[in-house]
């Protein structure tokens, strides 16, 4: 019998929200006499608590008309981040400068654009996250956060849904970038490279073989072919038939459990759909 696929619509919210505690405002110097404020400011939106960072770069004015040390503001930068995101770091002992750290270590990477998610999204990133480490707990926190988030943006550039691009990457390799089968199936999403080099170059997701072991390209990859498996033949089923490579009733099987537990794991962990 043929396997249904399940559209599992989870939308996210955090039973207990965390908020993040930062002085009321802090003034650095640098050498070359620029100064940055920071303040902090904690509101609440619904069940959501927000923390926003406002930073003011002020650089010395040194010819000053009245020959005062002036200073004048010269950038500001608002960063956001639902408490969902706060609460599952905290939940892996961890906080937002690590979401910070990891993004200036990978200036390409969707963790860039983590804080300007809508917050569904970023609900649903921080889920994933979760449940990427609790089924793989040989991955890094940074890796299982660099795969959430880009399950997450992949999923809806190419119009995929989240939990679908999910299943199938559990299915393929346990979440595993550094995996390759003996065919030559690589990365997170078990892409073949030799057969769909020609479109990932085309595409810019990769121009070598290497990239498809960057856990943030081999999402993309094989996100960007579901999505056009799905135009092309009309359904899920038949485009999984075809990311597979053949029928296989316990392949969409497995894809379907694996969506189960994620719709599972978010009900336990707190998130609830809405």
């Amino acid at each position: 019998m043929t396997a249904a696929i399940l559209f599992i619509s989870v939308v996210l919210a955090p039973g207990t929200g965390m908020g993040d505690t930062a002085p009321p405002g802090t003034r650095v110097s640098t050498p070359d006499g620029t100064v940055i404020t920071k303040t902090y400011e904690s509101t609440s939106k619904g069940d959501a608590v927000v923390i926003r960072t406002h930073s003011t770069i002020l650089r010395h004015k040194e010819d000053a008309a009245d020959g005062s040390n002036a200073f004048e503001p010269a950038a500001a930068a608002t960063k956001m981040f639902d408490a969902s995101v706060l609460y599952a770091l905290s939940k892996m002992g961890l906080s937002k400068d690590h979401i910070e750290l990891w993004s200036s270590e990978h200036p390409t990477s969707t963790l860039n654009k983590l804080n300007e998610m809508p917050v569904k999204r970023q609900q649903m990133v921080a889920d994933i996250a979760m449940f990427i480490r609790s089924v793989n707990k040989n991955l890094s926190p940074k890796v299982s956060w660099r795969e959430a988030c880009a399950l997450v943006y992949y999923s809806a550039k190419y119009g995929v849904p989240a939990e679908l691009a999910v299943g199938m990457a559990k299915a393929e390799s346990h979440f595993n970038p550094s995996v390759e089968s003996r065919s030559g199936a690589c990365g997170v999403m078990q892409v073949m490279w030799k057969v769909h080099s020609g479109i990932l170059r085309a595409k810019g997701i990769a121009s070598k073989k290497d990239h498809m072991f960057d856990p943030e390209r081999g999402i993309e990859a094989g996100v960007m072919l579901i999505s056009r498996y799905i135009g092309a033949y009309g359904t899920v089923q038949k485009a999984l038939n075809r990311y597979y490579g053949g029928i296989s009733t316990a392949y969409l099987k497995k894809i379907n459990k694996n969506m189960a537990m994620l719709e599972d794991h978010s009900g336990k962990t707190g998130y609830q759909a809405q």
